[in-house]
């Protein structure tokens, strides 16, 4: 009567390379379950990050070229960015800049957002 091998006994006995058929057996089995696990996550963007892109896409209709605005203006520019902090919306301009679509820059230490 022996004892049911554990992944960890099978992959270190894969290792030292002996394989048996009991080895082959239980990491086919790992493989298995790492596939079913792998398949059962979302491939596509997050509720949050899908919200956060449409955020952004009304900041970038609200902007008008050639203005700069710091955070505090974004914060209050569109209804869906009232009560952001300044972090928050920092970090939702980097995306933009990231992008091309917005320009920053340090003005007086503050940044500046404008259209790019």
């Amino acid at each position: 009567m022996s004892k049911k091998m554990s992944y960890v006994v099978a992959v270190e006995s894969a290792l030292n390379g002996e394989i048996t058929d009991e080895v082959r057996e239980r990491l086919e089995a790992l493989k298995a379950s790492l596939e079913k696990r792998a398949s059962r996550k979302p491939n596509g963007p997050t509720k949050a990050q899908k919200e956060r892109a449409e955020i952004a896409e009304k900041v970038v209709s609200a902007m008008v070229a050639g203005q700069g605005y710091g955070s505090a203006e974004i914060a209050g520019i569109v209804p869906e960015t009232e009560g952001f902090s300044s972090q928050k919306v920092t970090a939702l301009m980097k995306g933009l800049v990231a992008d091309g679509r917005v320009n920053a820059e340090t003005v007086k230490g503050k940044k500046v957002y404008t259209l790019a």
